[in-house]
């Protein structure tokens, strides 16, 4: 295999999760990011961020809402964090938002201040305030809204209406919904369809086949100096099976099975040592 066996267990990688920036130094980010994007499009993940990040750029061009959805652990967030690395500042200033469970009045008043101001009292003086912070910025401001499946009823009723609001504002005001699939039900409800009707981008992510994560796991196994023969086939079309193709999951399960086959001293994962590693993954 190239590597010892405490070797593979630890050098086991996810593409689909780079680390945060904060710890690439700022002068390595962009070599780190365009070869992962290299060896990404080895991947039938590659293909899906390809299209994932060519609607995102559209929406930066020409729309003004955009959705981008999908299952927990199916890669949203690697998405998001590739796109947000792209955008050049003296194109586009994106101000990231997660604490979406909040009630609708203090979500505003966080955009606010994130912006970097403090928030006024009133919703409609809130709305005026981001609405010239947008006017006043040097390029288009973007509100990304993550895991805007926690979005409540109210709080999508106002980012409605700060959208419509800013239909002539110059620089424009976008906004990105990145959330699980409850959003997309909750959209198509009557009291959001002039929210839905705005919406110009649209992404759903879907799991893995089991044939994908089947080439997943030798590719990273590849990258981590490893042997795809590892993992017996039985074994790479159950984790497909138990993961339902979800890359987290993938990368979670795998990686157990590594480590469990570290334990035993063992170079191969089996049917046997695969039944014991999942169980781990089964809740009481």
């Amino acid at each position: 295999m190239g590597r010892n066996d405490e070797d593979w267990a630890v050098f086991w990688c996810s593409l689909l999760s780079p680390v945060l920036l904060g710890e690439i130094p700022e002068a390595q980010r962009e070599r780190y990011f365009q070869a992962l994007s290299q060896e990404e499009r080895q991947l039938p993940n590659g293909q899906r961020m390809d299209e994932g990040l060519a609607r995102l750029e559209y929406l930066i061009q020409c729309g003004q809402l955009g959705l981008v959805t999908g299952p927990s652990g199916v890669g949203k967030s690697a998405l998001l964090k590739r796109f947000l690395h792209r955008l050049l500042p003296q194109h586009c200033q994106a101000l990231y938002c997660h604490l979406t469970h909040l009630p609708s009045a203090g979500l505003l008043k966080l955009v606010v201040t994130q912006l970097g101001e403090t928030p006024r009292r009133g919703k409609e003086r809130i709305y005026e305030q981001i609405l010239e912070r947008a006017t006043q910025a040097e390029s288009t401001l973007l509100l990304v809204f993550d895991e805007a499946h926690l979005l409540d009823g109210d709080a999508l009723t106002d980012l409605r209406l700060l959208i419509s609001s800013a239909l002539d504002v110059r620089p424009p005001l976008k906004m990105l919904l990145v959330g699980q699939e409850p959003l997309r039900a909750v959209l198509r409800r009557a009291r959001h369809a002039d929210l839905l009707n705005r919406v110009s981008v649209r992404y759903q992510l879907r799991p893995f086949s089991r044939e994908q994560t089947c080439r997943y796991i030798d590719f990273q196994l590849s990258q981590a100096g490893g042997d795809a023969k590892v993992f017996d086939d039985s074994v790479k079309a159950a984790i497909h099976d138990f993961t339902g193709g979800l890359p987290r999951q993938i990368n979670n399960l795998a990686t157990a099975c590594l480590l469990q086959a570290t334990a035993r001293k063992v170079l191969r994962i089996d049917d046997d040592l695969f039944q014991y590693a999942a169980g781990e993954f089964q809740l009481p």
